[in-house]
């Protein structure tokens, strides 16, 4: 029987490796820039509104909406709550928690992850990273500030035993300055 595991083993990377071409490039990213700060706590705060586009590999895009509901906690972490609706009406809520540790790095929880969340500031960029509750699935986020402070563009990918295997494109835009 272990020859069949090994064999089912094999069989499977090879799948996720043949299929490695059929994800688009990486997408073009935003310059970095040293200011506005982004701080997801000061960003998130209240509610946010988010439209995107979930691509994944053999699939048709998914375009998105998300409502985001953000507020500080008693114990001093920032706690965001968000509704993701995909166009195909599939509905996905998630929560999460950060707590600043120093001037550039963040750690808390989301409830789709497993384990750690961490996160790093770097000027208007909030870069986040963790292994999804799948095995072997990770995210990877870069969040950035635009220069109106009233708008992010958000990129993530998703890796499964890294390999690429989804990107996700969004603007989120705080509805309290949204014009």
């Amino acid at each position: 029987m272990p020859s069949r595991t090994c064999a089912s083993r094999a069989a499977a990377v090879s799948l996720l490796l043949a299929l490695g071409g059929c994800l688009a490039g990486p997408p073009l990213h935003p310059s970095a820039t040293t200011s506005p700060q982004m701080r997801p706590e000061v960003f998130f705060a209240g509610s946010t509104r988010g439209d995107g586009q979930l691509t994944e590999r053999g699939r048709d895009p998914r375009p998105f909406k998300v409502a985001g509901e953000g507020r500080a906690e008693p114990d001093g972490s920032f706690r965001l709550d968000q509704t993701v609706t995909f166009a195909d009406g599939e509905v996905r809520t998630r929560t999460w928690r950060l707590r600043r540790v120093d001037d550039t790095t963040y750690t808390g929880s989301v409830s789709d992850a497993a384990g750690e969340v961490t996160g790093d500031v770097d000027g208007n960029v909030f870069h986040v990273r963790y292994l999804m509750r799948k095995p072997a699935v990770y995210m990877e986020q870069w969040l950035y500030l635009q220069r109106d402070g009233c708008s992010v563009i958000n990129f993530a990918d998703v890796s499964v035993v890294g390999v690429a295997w989804a990107r996700l494109g969004e603007r989120i835009v705080r509805l309290d300055c949204a014009k």
